[in-house]
């Protein structure tokens, strides 16, 4: 069962309280009920012009790696109860020296769903030829331009033809007739960079994109910090309706935030998505009081407040206004 299987199957199921006991009841009985998802280092090799890291005082403010024997601790306490690990989530995974470990750990654990999300620059075909080893599901790569001069723009410090190497080093290995990595395309999209979405298939469609995602920027604290307003909506549902047509015929799925693109409402399930949703950093333990040598789940879960927190989302009427409000649309 995949990430995309399990999201089809929680946007079926309507009742967030029903939704929230079955959380309990898989975590009592010990199932994978987890998302994983890992900054093996808090730094990145670009400065793109949406992302907090194009802010020098981010960049001053978060840092930290983690050492190979914290990975193996991390997946003994945490990848038993993983139905999915993603490798990135808030930095750059590929600066890490040693980030290919997690994807063996995550083989040896049986996660059955492992992705990674990054900017690809760093990326070799080795790389990636060593994902299709240990069975790694899907690159998901980050994309703020269909041009090369807008891609470059907003991805600072990045590579355009870099970018299109890396997609066809994914159809090599693609076309050599494996059918793992997946490929899914994020494109944060604003004022600037909407209207070359009507071209991304010219561009890009001779590359195996599984799944395009289109994201209304977010205020990040990055350098470029202009959300959709009112007065942009029709354009951007417009050319949403035009690029989901263009998907269809390419036989690609299509995701993207078309009910809120100014991030001014509330998230239904943002407290439940809280609970799966297992953001970890170099920074975790610090913060939960714990040392990942000597921690069992149980004691991981105790400092992480998990079931006090499922109560309390039980008994709310809404969800409240978490840290996953917003990220859900994102």
């Amino acid at each position: 069962m995949t990430f995309y299987t399990l999201l089809h199957l929680h946007k079926r199921i309507k009742s967030r309280k029903l939704k929230l006991l079955g959380l309990l009841v898989a975590s009592n009985l010990g199932w994978r009920h987890l998302s994983v998802r890992i900054d093996p280092s808090l730094s990145c090799n670009l400065a793109c012009r949406m992302c907090n890291f194009s802010s020098a005082e981010y960049r001053k403010k978060n840092r930290g790696a983690f050492n190979a024997e914290e990975f193996q601790d991390i997946a003994r306490v945490l990848f038993p109860r993983a139905f999915q690990l993603v490798v990135g989530c808030a930095a750059e995974p590929t600066t890490h020296p040693g980030y290919q470990e997690l994807f063996r750990l995550a083989r040896k654990h049986k996660v059955p769903d492992v992705s990674m999300v990054t900017n690809g620059q760093l990326l070799t075909r080795e790389d990636i030829d060593l994902m299709v080893r240990y069975g790694v599901n899907e690159i998901i790569l980050s994309c703020h331009g269909v041009k090369k001069a807008t891609y470059e723009k907003f991805m600072t410090g990045a590579s355009y033809e870099k970018f299109h190497e890396v997609l066809a080093w994914i159809k090599e290995v693609r076309d050599a007739g494996n059918k793992h990595p997946g490929l899914r395309i994020n494109y944060t999209a604003n004022r600037d960079n909407l209207d070359e979405l009507k071209a991304f298939f010219e561009v890009f469609g001779r590359y195996p994109v599984d799944v395009l995602q289109v994201r209304p920027v977010m205020d990040l604290g990055g350098r470029y910090r202009q959300q959709f307003t009112g007065d942009d909506l029709p354009k951007y549902n417009e050319i949403l309706s035009h690029l989901e047509e263009a998907c269809r015929r390419h036989n690609v799925a299509f995701l993207a935030n078309r009910d809120d693109a100014a991030y001014r409402e509330e998230t239904r399930d943002a407290d439940l998505a809280e609970l799966v949703y297992t953001y970890i950093s170099p920074k975790t333990a610090g913060q939960l009081g714990i040392t990942w040598s000597s921690s069992h789940f149980r004691q991981f879960r105790r400092a992480d407040r998990w079931h006090s927190r499922l109560m309390k989302a039980f008994f709310r009427r809404s969800s409240g206004e978490g840290w996953m409000t917003r990220s859900l649309k994102y």
